[in-house]
């Protein structure tokens, strides 16, 4: 007998949270999508992860059915692999599966599974995109892989781009145009004569942010980066990029949660907010909840008529855009969005600056927008 079978791989993107929540109506939905096509079931499990998250398991007699999922992204991932010939059935419960879980987007690869297979290329890095596209970057070399404790990075060659920093497959910077993003979040606090007295980034690990803030002479400058591993691989192989940025007297860096570090410190001139607007993988929290957080707390740390500098998303991102004027409003005043366009990210990027006139709480009705349930690891 040949070892052959067909495997539909697919990721739902941005399915309703609690269904995804759900172990029973998890189970309820693979159960009744595999009767419905005419598969046989042999056994089903479930397991419900603490906080959040599920896997249910459905062995059927053309082979396997796996569902597991990330309630706090909204993703779910889908594994169905059959041994029987043709593909309706497989085909048929994915429809299903969709029907009944929602995604607004969706990928799947179609796997002829036996010998030969190749799933992988080594050459290649995709970048992944919610915005209906995909980019790929040839890689000239590795230099540098490894899962830290939060996220994968890798650091590449690039024929064209030079070398790269990725964080879970998501390009950050390039040497090639380093200059453009980290000029788009400096220059505003200069050109508006912010006093740099005192100076937060937020994020900004591989240090681009912190070399492009130096050359204006700020007196104090604090980086409050999580992960540890991505300064140490920054220093080591994007010295073109950070330059001696982290060793300067008047650089302090803060390996912490930037939320737990803003809620004890204030008073400075201007923050410099480079972290992502995706922080479900890094923090297992509704995005809206977390970011309505992090400004406040931003909002509340900054001295009056101090200055928020962000990176926001891609020009068609138009969700985060209309959820960011939503939560900046509530905080800031002269909330300003600009457009630059770097060559690495093959689009325009959104930057946004925000100016704190006085120190506000969000009222009732703010408060109201946020997700009922806080989907935080303790």
């Amino acid at each position: 007998m040949r070892p052959l079978g067909s495997q539909l791989i697919a990721e739902f993107i941005n399915c309703d949270a609690d269904v995804l929540n759900d172990k029973n109506a998890l189970g309820e939905i693979l159960v009744g999508g595999i009767k419905e096509c005419g598969m046989t079931l042999v056994t089903f499990n479930s397991h419900q992860f603490d906080p959040v998250g599920v896997t249910v398991l459905a062995v059927i007699g053309e082979s396997h059915v796996v569902v597991h999922t990330y309630p706090e992204a909204h993703h779910a991932s889908i594994d169905i692999f059959t041994c029987s010939d043709g593909p309706t059935s497989r085909t048929d419960l994915l429809e299903y599966l969709e029907k009944h879980l929602k995604p607004v987007t969706m990928r799947v690869v179609d796997l002829d599974r036996g010998n030969p297979l190749e799933v992988k290329q080594k050459d290649w890095l995709t970048s992944f995109s919610s915005c209906g596209y995909e980019t790929r970057y040839h890689v000239k070399k590795f230099l540098f892989a490894k899962r830290s404790k939060y996220q994968q990075i890798d650091i590449i060659e690039n024929d064209s781009f030079g070398r790269m920093l990725f964080l879970d497959r998501d390009l950050q910077i390039s040497e090639k145009d380093a200059h453009l993003y980290n000029a788009s979040l400096v220059a505003p606090i200069v050109k508006d004569n912010i006093p740099l007295t005192r100076v937060a980034i937020l994020g900004g690990g591989d240090g681009g942010v912190l070399s492009e803030l130096l050359k204006h002479g700020p007196e104090s400058v604090v980086l409050v980066d999580i992960d540890e591993e991505v300064i140490r691989a920054s220093k080591q192989y994007l010295k073109s990029i950070c330059g001696e940025s982290f060793d300067q007297p008047n650089v302090e860096v803060r390996i912490e949660d930037a939320n737990d570090y803003l809620a004890r410190e204030d008073g400075f001139d201007a923050i410099i907010y480079d972290l992502t607007m995706f922080p479900e993988a890094l923090t297992c929290k509704e995005r809206t909840a977390f970011l309505t957080g992090i400004f406040s707390k931003i909002s509340r740390s900054l001295n009056p008529g101090g200055l928020v500098s962000m990176q926001c998303c891609s020009e068609f991102d138009t969700q985060t855009k209309e959820l960011l004027c939503e939560i900046l409003s509530n905080y800031f005043a002269d909330v300003v969005f600009e457009t630059t366009f770097i060559p690495s990210f093959c689009e325009k990027w959104v930057f946004a600056t925000a100016k704190v006139t006085q120190h506000t709480e969000p009222d009732s009705a703010d408060l109201a927008r946020l997700p009922d349930r806080d989907l935080s690891r303790t």
